[in-house]
């Protein structure tokens, strides 16, 4: 299940708020935890309050939003909302999450937060900690993006990258423990799928659920956890 997103909107007309606080109100696992209408206000309750999310109004009393970026340590996931296109460009440059115009449409706002969600996921995978295994008969150090799946092997784990299948000396439940939240979608007793390499589902002729990931790979969901995973897949 989607973790519930704890969000600020930055943006100097109330309205406008409003509006975005009506439609975000409608979307599944959002909570808004505080509204700024000026720079100096939003730069604060982002200090303040670690947001995962911030959906930042690109002209602010005359200034430009992203100038609050650049005053934060640490920056979340943005969503910038604005009624001037020729924004776009410079956002993207700046690797924010995704870009609305106003007045906004529910369905292009639904996609933005998808979008923000992988983008969170993407920050979270940078920050976590390199996987020491060997593959090949060489110890090898990988950043857990390029995880894709993990299966129990008696004493040790299977990790299968994008670098190639390597062993880690640890029990099933104290690896996946390792990961980041929500990082593991387990399909099966001791065998588990990393869910940003999830590309999709189909079930066969026989009514068993298959996952692909993005490596052209499909792995079989056990009859026990078939619902959970479609329920988190969802």
């Amino acid at each position: 299940m989607n973790k519930i997103l704890r969000v600020i909107l930055i943006d100097d007309e109330e309205y406008c708020r409003i509006d975005l606080t009506e439609a975000l109100k409608k979307m599944p696992n959002i909570k808004i935890i505080a509204e700024a209408s000026n720079p100096q206000e939003a730069v604060n309750l982002i200090r303040q309050h670690s947001p995962d999310l911030i959906f930042l109004d690109l002209n602010l009393q005359g200034k430009s939003g992203f100038q609050i970026l650049s005053e934060i340590p640490e920056t979340p996931s943005v969503i910038a909302v604005t009624a001037f296109s020729e924004h776009a460009v410079e956002g993207f440059s700046l690797e924010i999450a995704d870009y609305i115009l106003k007045p906004v449409e529910e369905r292009r706002l639904q996609k933005a937060i998808v979008r923000a969600r992988e983008d969170i996921e993407q920050k979270a995978l940078k920050k976590a900690p390199l996987l020491e295994l060997e593959i090949n008969g060489k110890s090898s150090s990988i950043p857990i993006q390029e995880v894709y799946a993990v299966k129990s092997n008696q004493n040790y784990v299977e990790i299968h990258s994008s670098r190639g299948t390597g062993l880690i000396r640890s029990t099933f439940t104290n690896l996946i423990e390792r990961f980041p939240q929500n990082f593991i979608l387990e399909i099966s007793r001791g065998h588990a799928l990393a869910r940003h390499q999830v590309n999709g589902w189909r079930r066969d002729n026989s009514g068993h659920l298959l996952i692909s990931l993005k490596t052209g790979t499909e792995f079989m969901v056990s009859k026990r956890l078939q619902k959970e995973v479609l329920k988190h897949l969802s």
